[in-house]
């Protein structure tokens, strides 16, 4: 059967110990540091997903793409940024007084892997890497100033996006940052919200052809 459809008011129950703890509490909790990660990641999938109007109710962690739009137009998001929380938050969550790391200021360093990968949806794994993807987007929170970052300011981030056959001809396994810049320019979230609803049109079309032809 479906998972239930939660909202973020719904509470725990079943016992009178965490009567008052509702799903809001746990998101609070567990992934409302937009700088780890993990967190970032999927924030990153989400604002991809609302910016190309793919129409998504949840994220499916294990499936071979990040975002399937309703023609089955596949999108692999990967995400970077200067700051991770590990670098300037202690065990408990306080700021330290001085950041473990300051951000590299070499984009060279900055690196997007995992480009290939096996078929999440067979068991089995023997099957060599592939890219599983049309397109892939390539998220990168830019903000260097601690004080100043802030993942919800769209201003503060730049993406990338490249077609699989452009990978599949440069061989990528794995992408730096500065590559990126270099072959494609960095995309506002303006623009790739629009260069990317035309790539999908165009990876639609494409499918089409192929279909009819």
């Amino acid at each position: 059967m479906p998972p239930i459809s939660l909202t973020d008011t719904a509470k725990v129950h079943g016992g009178p110990e965490l009567s008052n703890a509702a799903l809001l509490d746990f998101w609070r909790w567990g992934y409302s540091d937009l700088s780890d990660d993990d967190v970032k990641g999927a924030f990153a999938e989400w604002i991809v997903q609302k910016l190309l109007g793919i129409a998504a109710t949840r994220r499916i962690l294990w499936a071979n793409s990040d975002l399937i739009t309703s023609s089955g137009v596949r999108i692999e998001v990967k995400s970077s940024a200067y700051w991770q929380s590990w670098k300037y938050l202690d065990e408990s969550g306080q700021p330290l007084a001085k950041a473990l790391h300051e951000p590299t200021s070499s984009r060279g360093k900055i690196r997007f892997t995992g480009l290939m990968a096996g078929d999440s949806t067979q068991t089995d794994r023997s099957k060599k890497m592939d890219f599983k993807s049309d397109l892939y987007v390539f998220a990168f929170q830019n903000e260097t100033n601690l004080d100043r970052w802030n993942a919800l300011d769209l201003s503060q981030w730049e993406f990338y996006l490249v077609t699989r056959q452009k990978l599949v001809d440069r061989g990528w396994k794995s992408i730096s940052l500065q590559t990126l810049y270099n072959e494609f320019g960095a995309l506002s979230a303006e623009r790739l919200s629009v260069l990317g609803r035309e790539a999908i049109a165009n990876v639609e079309a494409e499918s089409e052809a192929k279909q009819t032809g």
